[in-house]
């Protein structure tokens, strides 16, 4: 069995302010530092300093642009949770699903299955197409498929208000 151990110089310790530049950010990641700067009580030039700190640390990765699918023709996602077969390794799969066009999301699991893949869908039709797909890889031994009718990616607005709750809670520890 594999086990980790967690470095404490590697942690990252961060305050009230990172916490609520992150969950402004979160809301329009283009939010200007002066609008941060203003709401917190403190400069833009603070704000941008943290940011980049951030940025440094790998705290913030990237910023994106969530794309609501619904209004490009797409009427949900596909949650594909796949069992990789014993003779395969994982890594096999992963690189295999991420050939597969409109698979957006691939991450190896915990539980019950080895893999999930999130892809949008326009139909029943592109479920099937997509579906076998992935039933058809050699590295494959089966797949459950959930549908949800949010066709949000990567993440959508609950997540920010998932993130604010839980940054309230560190921030105030």
């Amino acid at each position: 069995m594999k086990t980790s151990t967690y470095d404490l110089k590697e942690m990252t310790i961060m305050d009230k302010l990172d916490y609520l530049i992150l969950e402004e950010l979160l809301k329009d990641a283009q939010t200007p530092f002066s609008r941060i700067a203003k709401k917190s009580g403190c400069s833009p030039f603070t704000v941008g300093k943290r940011y980049e700190k951030m940025k440094k640390e790998g705290i913030i990765a990237k910023c994106v642009v969530s794309i609501d699918l619904s209004k490009l023709g797409y009427q949900g996602k596909v949650l594909l949770m796949i069992t990789n077969s014993p003779s395969e390794g994982k890594s096999v799969t992963i690189a295999a699903l991420e050939k597969i066009s409109n698979i957006m999301v691939v991450t190896e699991i915990l539980g019950a299955f080895d893999i999930l893949a999130i892809a949008p869908v326009t139909d029943l039709n592109s479920i099937r197409t997509l579906v076998n797909k992935v039933k058809n890889l050699e590295s494959v031994q089966s797949v459950e498929v959930t549908f949800i009718d949010d066709a949000s990616l990567p993440v959508n607005s609950n997540f920010s208000k998932l993130f604010r709750k839980k940054s309230h809670e560190l921030a105030t520890v």
